[in-house]
């Protein structure tokens, strides 16, 4: 024999047939008990779950939409109503002033009516709309287009009906 026992070289032990295997029936009371018992808490941690986040929403939501807005905002606001409803300089060196909105629609009107507006522009009538217009281009069989990304060559000028030939 070699001085290194090979790993099979070992005792087999027999264990006594008098012990069998364990013939009892599996606990199914507990085996039942610890699945249901899961499946509640399971339950109980997405519902937990969900009402936490339904306020954090609601949270987010109040803090940012239904919070009344600033006093700095309101000023803001109200500043630029004054703006718009009062006389006032833009730049009193140059004697540049404000104009009320009323007033300033006021005289744009009269301009318009009297055929003269500070803006060259003719009236023109709006073009009707019948839907989008849309005309598919299909080459003809065969025909190969120009190459993608390089320029049509223009098409000739047609000769005036009067010039000589």
């Amino acid at each position: 024999m070699s001085e290194h026992p090979s790993p099979y070289d070992h005792e087999v032990q027999h264990h006594d047939p008098s012990e069998g295997f364990d013939r009892s029936e599996p606990q199914v009371a507990a085996i039942a008990a610890f699945t249901i018992g899961s499946v509640v808490l399971l339950i109980l941690v997405i519902l937990s779950v969900q009402a936490y986040f339904n306020k954090i929403w609601e949270q987010a939501v109040h803090d940012k939409i239904l919070v009344p807005p600033s006093e700095l905002l309101i000023g803001l606001h109200n500043r630029e109503d004054w703006n718009l409803t009062h006389y006032g300089y833009m730049d009193k060196p140059t004697g540049v002033v404000r104009l009320p909105l009323a007033r300033a629609t006021e005289l744009v009107t009269q301009e318009v009516a009297a055929g003269k507006p500070f803006y060259p522009g003719k009236p023109t009538a709006p073009k009707k709309d019948d839907g989008p217009t849309i005309t598919p281009v299909v080459p003809a069989a065969g025909a190969a287009g120009p190459a993608p990304g390089s320029a049509a060559a223009p098409a000739p000028a047609a000769a005036p009906a009067g010039a000589a030939k």
